[in-house]
């Protein structure tokens, strides 16, 4: 009996971690279809429409100021992504991080406006139910023209994003980053 319990104590413990990593394999499997999803839409934006002007929307939220980049979450669901704007006239540099932020950072310290999308069920997202995505996304767009290479208009967009779960009793953080351009040149 020693030996069997030896045995199936064992086979618990394993069973027990690798619960905990295909379950925050799910979660970032999810995090990331939804911000790979919020990409593409972003990327299939006209370059001139890449920002609304910073003119009210009168389909934006009252809570929300612009400039906000409006995306799809789901099919009826859709979202008011604020974003920090640097224009290539104000002479500022760019804003959008360099690196994956610490996941101690917060929006305000890094200067960005904080959306949070969620909770959504995974169940929607990923086919389970144990737990709920709750995601924080910092949106920068920064023109960043470059004259002696003939390119005129350029915005970097930058997407930070991070989102908490259960790892066992032990609540984690994630946190990445994308970047992506969009470029128009002189003819």
């Amino acid at each position: 009996m020693t030996i069997l319990a030896t045995v199936m104590a064992g086979f618990l413990g394993t069973f027990v971690q690798s619960r905990r990593i295909s379950e925050s394999s799910v979660m970032h499997a999810a995090a990331s279809s939804l911000i790979y999803g919020m990409v593409e839409q972003i990327k299939g934006l006209d370059y001139n429409t890449l920002l609304p002007s910073t003119a009210a929307d009168a389909n934006a939220p009252v809570s929300s100021s612009p400039p906000y980049i409006r995306v799809r979450i789901n099919q009826d669901q859709v979202f008011w992504l604020q974003t920090v704007y640097t224009t290539a006239a104000s002479g500022l540099a760019a804003k959008g991080p360099t690196t994956t932020p610490s996941i101690t950072a917060t929006a305000a310290s890094l200067g960005a406006v904080d959306n949070i999308i969620g909770p959504l069920p995974l169940s929607s997202v990923a086919g389970t139910a144990s737990q709920q995505l709750t995601m924080h996304i910092w949106v920068w767009v920064d023109e960043i023209p470059d004259s002696t290479q003939d390119v005129a208009e350029v915005k970097k967009i930058t997407l930070v994003y991070s989102y908490n779960y259960l790892d066992g009793r032990t609540t984690r953080t994630a946190m990445d980053r994308e970047v992506f351009i969009r470029t128009r040149y002189d003819q």
